[in-house]
């Protein structure tokens, strides 16, 4: 007797089920707060050489109000240039030597010499201006992360998705040792705590450190998470709980931009979104089960029949057989259950054609999801509402991902949604900054979110069962890889605006086409061993209907 089958007896869906799918969307929904705070905790904004000569001058001399006063101090001690677009800006690191003038003879001097003078250029040395209208107070600000450490706000976004390299291996091991729950609570605890250590950062390699230790608990909580949905549930209903989580992720979007346009103070921000840690915490360790699947892997029955008697009762269900024996019966099979792991893949010239591909696939869909999410602040309008808007296109897209698939097939499915979200991002570029390119990135978002969603439904029904595992933890190791490349990727548009955007379109270009060359599993078993992994290269032969509703029932 399988567990499947098992879960028949208490109720594959019920009551009991639905309430543990919606405890455990709460931290998605929070999580995405600790995923991209930085969007808004490190937003850029204008910034110029502050002059320290000239602060007590008021202009009462010259007839000018306050603000006509700070624009001509402005104008006298920083230099202009022309941008990439051949728009005239301040410059930004480097100001006039105007120590020893005072504010009246600069300003003859301006006057005299038609609008500039020949005063030496030198670099800021008294720190920074910042333009406060967007973001009122950021990590920028307070560290003066500008021109030489600018480097150092785009090094934070991928120690934070090293971070999430981490948490996707270590918690993956203490799951299986110690238990999903455990671990579920483990990794979510420190988040709350490592965040509220950060609001007190005193330097920016503090605030780096925190951000990488808060990574690596969110990415495990999150595995822990999905383990723990996919074992109560039946095969059938796995992909639409999964789904309806990462709803409740794109719904945080709209939860993090509300509260940041709230919360002016970086560090206070920070707090208030550890704050909401603290009733998913309660509430989880209230509600939260063990995986009664894993409590019989580890031979501990009586735990698995106290779990799974709870669930027939809130599911209303009668059990008619008897749980403890059926229990037995698993117990005594699993010992015999194949195993194995990634080099068995790699044997294999089809085995490691998918690894290869499918690894690049996956480094790429994280480099476009995360890319444009975390540049949201650069499509020229708001990037609060930018930010929501991002977020609440993939409510559809996770929606459209529980069927669309089935009709279309994975590869083809995979293949459309990336051409069309590189070649989304490729066009950006052609609109001026406005309405009319963020709509044209949200839309490559849009399309990227579907690629990803699906892409790990078909290299799963690709790898065999007793490699699957390790398989997927190899590719989601890629992904991360991806994630890491991201934020170096957005230092780009210092050469130009455009060419982050743009390489992540030739990028998804170039992956979708990869997937011409890997084979369709629409329809078709999954495969058990490497050998049928090899024969969906050789057969289109689909699956009996019947067999599909077998399986589903298993």
């Amino acid at each position: 007797m399988d567990f499947e089958k098992v879960l028949g007896m208490v109720g594959k869906f019920g009551r009991y089920q639905k309430g543990i799918c919606l405890l455990l969307s709460t931290p998605m929904l929070v999580g995405v707060a600790a995923i991209f705070i930085q969007v808004f905790i490190a937003g850029k904004s204008d910034h110029w050489c502050k002059i320290t000569a000239w602060e007590n001058d008021n202009c009462d001399g010259m007839g000018l109000s306050t603000t006509e006063c700070a624009e001509l101090k402005k104008t006298l001690s920083i230099p202009v240039k022309k941008d990439t677009d051949g728009e005239v800006e301040y410059e930004k690191c480097l100001k006039y030597d105007v120590d020893g003038i005072d504010l009246e003879t600069a300003a003859a001097m301006y006057n005299g010499g038609n609008g500039s003078y020949t005063l030496e250029t030198i670099p800021c040395n008294e720190g920074w201006e910042f333009d406060t209208t967007t973001f009122p107070s950021t990590i920028i600000m307070e560290f003066e992360l500008v021109c030489g450490k600018a480097y150092l706000t785009n090094i934070a976004q991928s120690v934070f998705f090293a971070g999430y390299m981490v948490g996707s291996a270590v918690p993956g091991l203490t799951a299986d040792i110690f238990g999903r729950r455990w671990t579920f609570f483990v990794c979510l605890l420190p988040i709350p705590l490592f965040s509220i250590l950060n609001v007190f950062s005193p330097t920016m390699w503090m605030f780096i450190m925190l951000r990488f230790l808060v990574a690596v608990f969110v990415k495990g909580c999150n595995l822990a998470n999905n383990v723990i949905l996919g074992e109560i549930v039946s095969p059938s209903k796995r992909a639409m709980v999964v789904n309806f989580t990462w709803v409740f992720f794109a719904l945080g979007y709209f939860f993090l931009a509300f509260v940041a346009k709230l919360i002016t103070s970086w560090r206070i921000l920070q707090l208030v979104v550890a704050l909401f840690y603290l009733p998913v915490i309660i509430l989880s360790f209230i509600f939260l089960p063990e995986s009664p699947r894993w409590l019989v892997s580890k031979k501990r029955l009586t735990d698995a029949e106290r779990v799974l008697k709870k669930m027939a009762s809130f599911n209303d269900e009668e059990v008619t057989g008897n749980i403890m024996k059926s229990l037995e019966e698993i117990g005594e099979t699993d010992d015999s259950a194949m195993k194995g792991s990634l080099k068995g893949l790699l044997r294999s010239r089809i085995g490691l054609l998918i690894v290869i591909n499918m690894s690049f696939n996956w480094a790429v869909q994280s480099i476009l999801y995360y890319g444009l999410s975390l540049s949201t602040s650069a499509l020229g309008i708001d990037p609060y509402i930018s930010f929501m808007v991002s977020g609440a296109i993939e409510i559809p897209a996770y929606i459209l991902c529980m069927f669309l698939p089935d009709y279309f097939g994975r590869k083809a499915f995979t293949l459309g949604t990336m051409l069309l979200s590189g070649m989304s991002c490729c066009l950006t570029p052609a609109l001026p900054f406005g309405l009319g390119r963020a709509l044209l990135a949200t839309a490559g978002k849009f399309f990227a979110t579907m690629s990803f969603s699906v892409v790990y439904v078909w290299s799963a029904e690709m790898i065999p069962t007793s490699l699957r595992s390790s398989g997927l933890g190899f590719f989601s190791a890629a992904s991360r890889v991806g994630g890491i490349l991201v934020p170096l990727l957005l230092i780009l548009d210092e050469v130009w605006e455009s060419l982050p955007v743009v390489l992540f379109g030739v990028l998804g270009i170039f992956a979708g086409l990869l997937c011409l060359v890997l084979p369709e599993t629409k329809g078709k078993p999954l495969p058990s061993t490497m050998e049928d992994t090899e024969n969906l290269y050789r057969t289109t032969t689909k699956m009996d209907p019947k067999e599909v509703k077998a399986e589903e029932k298993a």
